[in-house]
């Protein structure tokens, strides 16, 4: 498929460079609303999606097309927050702010850490469900090595000023602000009847719960002590806020338990002692409503062992107030297996049914290996896990009968999205391993059936092709290390690049002829001269999409993990080879609670169904959408032009005057917008609303059914979120 050119409506995926020195794995996330984080030593990007639907010209190809703006955002991540930042959450609340002395950075118990010497370097990030942030969106947690999560998120910015990539309305992208965090001093508010002493705890992982369904969401946390943490955070934010406001939080700590398992900590000078935390630990599985409440499984790592809680949140609920949200007192069930450092846990999105039993299922990542598990939530297992040593499960060492490589870890896996009609044993799932080379065939695995041609090269995703033909790039051995006899210090990026021309410079110098070829020098005698290595996967809201965070280095030359010596790259691609997608596959993306940005993305990049509202599927008016305009034709008959005061009349999207003065319509009423600022954009098909409270003055009589009916953050169009 060409740059540019569109094939079943599905648009090609760019991929493109960073100027990054990745520190960590799991370092890119895909939000609800298709935004892309990706993480590095000090700083997160953050990659908008754009939406505009290429047209071509005079039949011309349009060009390129890239799923994100050119502009990313790029802010700082290492900043020692004072707990000053937390104040207005003990005020939101009414209490009572603790003092104490505070010293920046550090917390907990270890040696290291409580003295406050880590260089405080980005470990994890995860996006939050849709709801906490402006207009409905998700907010950024971000893991630093003080043992500090702090929650990023969009502030309000001027609408007049806003950044206008490719001559239209686009949200701004002016530095996130810090709203609150939590960890080496950042101390939050408990809920009443829950105890706590405050100290200066050291997190070493966190992980969000899915969407609550609107009311607020969950954040799971743990730190050093074993102690794992559930915190409720709600949001709400003023759609004309100042700039920079980042709206009003009602975060608490609503429950706390134990999760060391049943394995004893073992002694640092005890022979078969072995490092197994993991900065990844914690993992929430899908909910499942019972009656007027909805149960979820948590998962955690300890020492050889995995632990699922149960955790019930009970109805009714109410916005910006504290839940009620009880947590087993004892595991629901457990895995003993060997866990190496950095092992995690990805769950399916779909409870099944197993005759009268509630089941979900999931991947451990060891991280070598991948263990398919699956819980029940009406059959708990607690009785059968008991304390005992790691020798009498066989979780001491790992299974030397395993073949996989067992010196490669998994830095990315995802759970490709479930079948209805056909149940498999496991989840059908993806994954990638930290290190690509030309003699590791298993940097990427996959369960999904094979493709109709198993000896396509080109079969799988276009990232996997990239990487193998990074890897499998080859010179003769007297050009590839000629550079090394000259003396010289050729960086990974002279030798190692793709273009043919960048490679022809290379022999410079040489006996390379472009007619005859090289003379004298035995081209049989070739070298691999890339190695790769992949630090994290994502997948796309609605599953469609993979992206992979990938830094080349060169197998023959020293290099510098530095910004001018280290090139990183994000790739993506399609697990479907021919880019073509079943009506099946089509209803599962259907069937998923998307927002409209998911939606489009997924229609428009990974081959899901057309969306209402958006491109040439838009539908002019629904049934509700026409009941709503009906309210609103009395008094659209009413306005008149805002310069010559003469009757307006109606083509659909525009108003035009017997002078011919234009002006465009909302979205959402039909009424005509008479003056600049007041209606707002959606991000998605562009279409302009009328600000709600706008529509008040204009039309005080219905004022009952605006407050009701219309949204002051979703376009009345396509249901697409304002730009702000």
């Amino acid at each position: 498929m060409s740059s540019g050119t569109r094939k079943d409506n599905i648009l090609p995926l760019e991929s493109f460079a960073l100027t990054a020195v990745p520190a960590s794995t799991h370092n890119v996330v895909w939000s609800p609303d298709a935004e892309l984080a990706v993480g590095c030593d000090d700083c997160v990007y953050i990659f908008i999606p754009d939406f505009t639907i290429p047209k071509s010209q005079n039949g011309r190809d349009p060009g390129i097309v890239r799923q994100y703006n050119d502009v990313a955002l790029r802010f700082p991540s290492v900043e020692h927050r004072s707990p000053e930042l937390n104040r207005p959450l003990f005020d939101y609340v009414g209490q009572e702010f603790p003092e104490f002395e505070f010293v920046p950075g550090g917390g907990g118990s270890g040696p290291v850490t409580s003295q406050g010497s880590s260089m405080n370097h980005l470990i994890s990030l995860e996006w939050s469900p849709c709801g906490l942030g402006r207009m409905n969106r998700s907010v950024l947690a971000v893991l630093t090595g003080a043992g500090t999560i702090t929650v990023y998120c969009e502030g309000a910015s001027d609408r007049k000023n806003a950044f206008k990539p490719r001559g239209r309305n686009a949200r701004t992208l002016l530095p996130w602000v810090a709203a609150w965090g939590v960890g080496a001093g950042l101390l939050l508010p408990v809920v009443e009847g829950h105890e706590v002493e405050y100290v200066k705890e050291y997190v070493t992982a966190f992980a969000w719960a899915r969407d609550t369904d609107g009311y607020g969401a969950l954040l799971a946390y743990a730190n050093d002590e074993d102690d794992i943490v559930i915190v409720s955070v709600q949001a709400k934010h003023d759609p004309n806020a100042d700039a920079g406001d980042c709206g009003q939080w009602r975060v608490e700590e609503v429950a706390r338990f134990t999760g060391m398992g049943p394995h004893p900590k073992a002694h640092q000078n005890d022979p078969d002692s072995f490092p197994s935390g993991s900065s990844f630990s914690l993992s929430w599985g899908p909910w499942l409503k019972k009656g007027a409440s909805k149960s979820s499984m948590i998962s955690y790592v300890a020492r050889g062992y995995v632990g699922f809680r149960q955790v019930t949140i009970d109805s009714p609920q109410h916005k910006m107030a504290s839940p009620k949200v009880r947590v087993d007192q004892v595991d629901t069930d457990g895995v003993c297996l060997y866990l190496a450092q950095d092992a995690f846990v990805v769950w399916e999105d779909l409870i099944w049914t197993i005759g009268q039993s509630k089941v979900c299922r999931g991947i451990i990542a060891t991280p070598m290996l991948a263990k398919a598990f699956q819980v029940s939530f009406d059959d708990s297992q607690s009785g059968k896990i008991v304390r005992h040593t790691a020798y009498e499960c066989g979780s001491a060492y790992p299974d030397i009968e395993d073949d996989t490589p067992p010196h490669n870890p998994i830095t990315g896996l995802v759970i490709h999205p479930p079948s209805l009609s056909q149940t498999t044993r496991t989840p059908s799932y993806s994954l990638v391993r930290l290190s690509a080379t030309h003699e590791n065939d298993a940097w990427y695995q996959t369960n999904l059936p094979l493709p109709p041609n198993p000896e396509d090269e080109t079969a799988g995703p276009r990232w996997a092709t990239e990487i193998n033909q990074i890897v499998e790039h080859q010179l003769p051995r007297a050009m590839a290390y000629r550079a090394v006899v000259d003396g010289g210090s050729v960086g990974s990026e002279d030798v190692s690049d793709e273009d043919e021309e960048m490679e022809t410079e290379s022999f410079e110098g040489s006996n390379y002829d472009p007619d005859e070829g090289f003379a004298g020098i035995d081209t049989e005698d070739q070298v691999h001269i890339n190695r790769v290595r992949i630090w994290g996967m994502a997948s796309s809201p609605g599953g469609g999409v993979t992206a992979v965070f990938i830094s080349q280095h060169n197998t023959v030359f020293y290099g510098r993990d530095t910004f001018a010596g280290i090139k990183c790259r994000v790739l993506f691609g399609r697990h479907d080879s021919s880019a073509e997608k079943s009506e099946e596959a089509l209803t599962t993306l259907a069937m998923k609670k998307l927002s409209t940005e998911a939606k489009t993305w997924e229609w428009m990049y990974g081959g899901g169904p057309p969306v209402p509202g958006v491109g040439s599927s838009t539908i002019q008016s629904s049934e509700s959408r026409s009941a709503l305009k009906d309210h609103f034709e009395l008094v659209v008959r009413q306005q008149v032009c805002s310069f010559c005061k003469s009757p307006l009349r109606s083509d659909g999207k525009m108003c035009w005057c017997g002078k011919g003065h234009p002006f465009a319509t909302c979205a959402t009423t039909g009424l005509p917008i008479l003056a600049p600022g007041l209606s707002r954009t959606c991000n998605v098909c562009g279409s302009k609303c009328l600000n709600r409270e706008n529509l008040i003055v204009m039309a005080p009589q219905l004022k009952d059914i605006i407050m009701d009916e219309i949204s002051d953050e979703f376009c009345g169009n396509c249901g697409g979120k304002f730009v702000n």
